[in-house]
């Protein structure tokens, strides 16, 4: 199996620490600290390679994604990306934070103030 300990991650929300290491010693203590099907899976840095999709769908909605290779969160420009990120801000039409929320944002300004069929314009970087 490639389920082992060293690429799991468990997390939870309103549960006490003690029960929740209980918990994982009582599941996941039995888990092998490397793969049992004798192969490591590759770690080879991935190759970016621009394309286009399109999928039609019977949606009056358009949903569009302009994705770029921007590294990765150990690269030396992750400061960069992620004050781009930053600046670009972006938001929904509706902000379930309140009136003004990301309002300032270059998203904000530039895009769902002067289209009105926009309802969201996002940045991210993962």
């Amino acid at each position: 199996t490639h389920f082992t300990a060293k690429r799991m991650v468990l997390s939870a929300a309103g549960v006490e620490h003690e029960r929740l290491v209980d918990l994982a010693n009582k599941y996941f203590a039995d888990l092998p600290s490397a793969s049992t099907s004798g192969s490591e899976p590759k770690t080879e840095k991935s190759t970016y390679f621009g394309g286009e999709r399109r999928v039609q769908a019977e949606s009056p909605l358009t949903h569009v994604a302009l994705c770029f290779d921007a590294g990765s969160w150990s690269a030396d420009d992750l400061l960069e990306t992620c004050t781009l990120h930053m600046l670009l801000g972006g938001g929904g039409s509706f902000s379930a934070g309140g009136p003004g929320k990301g309002m300032y944002s270059r998203l904000y300004t530039n895009v769902l103030n002067k289209y009105h069929w926009v309802d969201s314009a996002t940045a991210f970087n993962s």
